[in-house]
């Protein structure tokens, strides 16, 4: 099961200790879904937050990302959700532009951007809907290349795309459909319900967390 973890913010601030570079920039992912009553989309906007050289976990470059999912509402009550990727959506999409830098050097030049990046199937980030969206534990993966296995005939993805941008970050889209998030945040529980840090399985409610929808606090 293919799953993007977050790096926890303040795990992710202890790795900027003593670090030579960072970068920050904030970028807009839209989906666009063809259904039956219509073309339909939807776009979320993060803040990235890349930290380069002398990383304590030893990686060369360190990502934080800070925002919400990006929802689109199919049908009445049928949402799409695009969860928070993590960080190296942009590099990985416009990788052909950065050829022959290095990775500092790249950093420097992902702010710059002014074109933005459409997004093949195997740069998405996880796409998942609820059954009920009063359940967080009917949450179910969704195949970018197969929406009609999900939604139904007629029901397909035919835009993603990433831009960089000044737009602020996106607040309060996700908490308006997902009204359980604050609660769950709140107690550190996965969409299961569990707050056990033990569990070991395939089963997707146990493996994503509200960290993954959005990294905003409750008010």
């Amino acid at each position: 099961m293919r799953h993007f973890r977050l790096l926890p913010l303040a795990l992710f601030l202890l790795t900027l200790t003593g670090c030579s570079d960072e970068h920050e920039w904030h970028e807009k992912l839209t989906l666009v879904v063809q259904t039956p009553a219509g073309e339909v989309s939807g776009s979320a906007v993060t803040k990235v937050v890349a930290a380069f050289n002398n990383i304590p976990l030893g990686n060369e470059v360190a990502f934080g990302v800070l925002g919400e999912a990006t929802v689109v509402e199919i049908a009445p009550g049928r949402y799409l959700f695009a969860l928070l990727g993590n960080g190296q959506l942009f590099p990985a999409a416009a990788r052909s532009r950065f050829r022959g830098m290095s990775r500092k050097e790249w950093l420097y030049e992902i702010p710059k951007q002014t074109e933005g990046v459409s997004l093949l199937p195997n740069h998405m980030p996880m796409l998942v809907t609820f059954a009920d969206v009063a359940d967080p534990t009917s949450v179910k993966l969704v195949d970018p290349t197969d929406l009609a296995a999900t939604f139904g005939p007629g029901v397909a993805l035919t835009g993603a795309g990433l831009e960089i941008t000044d737009e602020p970050v996106t607040e309060g889209q996700v908490g308006a459909v997902l009204g359980w998030l604050c609660d769950y945040q709140t107690d550190y529980r996965r969409l299961s319900g569990s707050s056990s840090t033990s569990i070991d399985d395939n089963e997707l409610s146990n493996n994503l967390g509200p960290g993954e929808f959005s990294t905003g606090g409750c008010n």
